[in-house]
């Protein structure tokens, strides 16, 4: 509800232009299937008072385009990290393979800027945080580069769970197919 507050006070920035969003009804239902239990919610639909686009706020435990929460997300490439392939990620966390294999595949191909991104995040947030030691995998690296920076947002903001940190350090686009969305840390 704290996005909701800050919507209608003005205080949230359009993406395109920095002008303030306003708000301007809501987005059609949508279902976030999660291993604790899914649900069903109504996003906010903004309008920019400066350009006119219209945006959609996504919840911080989702991503944007996909369907599973974004700690379900996190298990797996934390998984794939360590070695698991998506059969048997696919298996625990009870989705199809072919989702989970699209998820690894996805992320894979942006590994690289996820671990420059969740790098710079890491620095910004906390200067003195310890080096990633290479390992070999762009997607190991990729997925201690995110480690490193949500434990830094742990130590500067207070307890904040690892994957909506990460939903929220990418505006939703974690897995998205554009080219690099995301804004970096001031």
């Amino acid at each position: 509800m704290a996005v909701e507050v800050e919507l209608v006070a003005g205080r949230l920035g359009c993406p395109g232009c920095g002008e303030a969003l306003a708000p301007w009804g809501r987005a059609r239902e949508r279902e976030l299937r999660s291993r604790d239990g899914g649900r069903r919610f109504c996003p906010r639909r903004t309008i920019c008072s400066g350009c006119g686009t219209t945006h959609v706020l996504s919840p911080a435990d989702s991503l944007v385009r996909r369907r599973d929460a974004v700690s379900d997300i996190g298990h797996a490439l934390v998984a794939r990290a360590a070695g698991s392939g998506h059969r048997a990620i696919a298996a625990v966390l009870g989705r199809e393979r072919t989702t989970v294999r699209g998820w690894l595949r996805r992320f894979a191909l942006v590994a690289v800027r996820v671990r420059e991104h969740f790098t710079r995040w890491a620095l910004a947030l906390d200067p003195m945080t310890a080096p990633i030691i290479p390992t070999g995998s762009v997607v190991a690296d990729a997925v201690e580069a995110i480690g490193l920076a949500a434990a830094s947002a742990v130590r500067q903001l207070g307890p904040v769970d690892p994957w909506r940190f990460v939903s929220a350090a990418t505006a939703g686009r974690l897995l998205s197919n554009t080219s690099c969305p995301w804004v970096g840390p001031a």
